[in-house]
């Protein structure tokens, strides 16, 4: 979002007043400047316009609009009948305040932006234009004016990375740090987690790892039937706890390796090498050093990658998938 001028008072009291723009004033550049700087001084446009500023039986303030060429900020001035603005408030946008019109679509479409940024997960997601036809009533598919400017409005969220317009729907991307973050805490709060959500721990880490997050579903699936001792009715950790476990691990190695040695770890059920929680901050340091995803079953196998600190070996087996 670009800035805008504001006007930032220490402690300030705030009252709120309903107001009503009778008249627009456009001052030239340096006459507005110096009207910010001495609003107390008398000034014709005001003067000349003293009838039409007043509080009404209502209590609405009927104002002057008053701005600068090139400006996007302004004041509103109710004189009271005097020359000078008696009573001003500083506005950073005046065009909500010159057009009703706009000002209430611009409430429309930041209200939908707000509503569909904040409910989008994951590293991605769609916006479909039928979705907001439903939900608004706006046409987007049909208005190519309006449809850039939404697009352009979810671009702007510091949250949002990127925007595109594909087909009938606006494809989102996120922030890779705030991805991360928010994967992180979803992580921490939860001791289960379900395959979708597992999903897009891996493709946040590295994409298009749909048939690796398949593969370790299957293998939390065989450490829950170990964990059982094959009784159904037994207590045991369930697949979706192993899954919360690979996950954190994961995460924990993203944080440590980066990006690419946690994404090796990912890979490893593509060649079939998944191997427990416990082996995975050994298995990633080697990967860091510069070995090979292909060393990790072996190593698995002869034991040298079994470390415990982060969790306990239970009565899985000690042979990896």
């Amino acid at each position: 979002m670009n800035p805008v001028e504001v006007n930032f008072q220490f402690k300030q009291y705030f009252e709120f007043r309903p107001a009503k723009v009778e008249k627009v004033i456009r001052l030239g550049e340096k006459e507005f400047e110096e009207f910010l700087q001495n609003p107390m001084d008398n000034q014709e446009f005001i003067q000349g316009n003293t009838g039409l500023m007043h509080m009404d039986e209502k209590g609405v303030c009927h104002c002057l609009l008053v701005t600068g060429e090139g400006r996007r900020d302004g004041v509103l001035v109710e004189a009271e009948g005097y020359g000078y603005a008696r009573y001003a408030s500083h506005v950073p946008d005046v065009a909500a305040f010159s057009y009703d019109s706009l000002s209430e679509m611009g409430y429309r479409l930041s209200c939908l932006v707000d509503q569909f940024v904040t409910k989008g997960a994951g590293a991605s997601w769609e916006i479909s234009f039928a979705e907001i036809r439903e939900q608004s009533g706006l046409e987007l598919g049909e208005n190519e004016f309006l449809r850039e400017l939404m697009a352009d409005m979810i671009a702007e969220r510091p949250e949002v990375a990127s925007v595109g317009i594909y087909g009938e729907c606006f494809r989102v991307q996120r922030c890779p740090e705030l991805c991360h973050d928010c994967q992180k805490e979803k992580i921490s709060e939860n001791r289960r987690m379900g395959y979708g959500a597992f999903a897009e721990v891996l493709n946040a880490i590295r994409p298009e790892s749909g048939k690796a997050a398949a593969l370790w579903y299957e293998w939390a699936k065989e450490m829950e039937g170990y964990d059982k001792g094959g009784e159904p009715e037994r207590a045991g950790r369930t697949a979706e706890e192993f899954l919360c476990e690979f996950a954190r691990c994961f995460h924990a190695i993203q944080e440590r390796h980066g990006d690419a040695v946690a994404g090796e770890v990912v890979s490893l059920a593509e060649i079939r090498s998944c191997i427990f929680p416990w082996e995975m901050k050994l298995a990633a340091e080697h990967l860091a050093a510069g070995g090979s995803v292909h060393d990790i079953l072996p190593m698995s196998r002869e034991g040298v990658l079994e470390e415990f600190s982060d969790g306990g070996q239970g009565e899985t087996p000690v042979q990896s998938m």
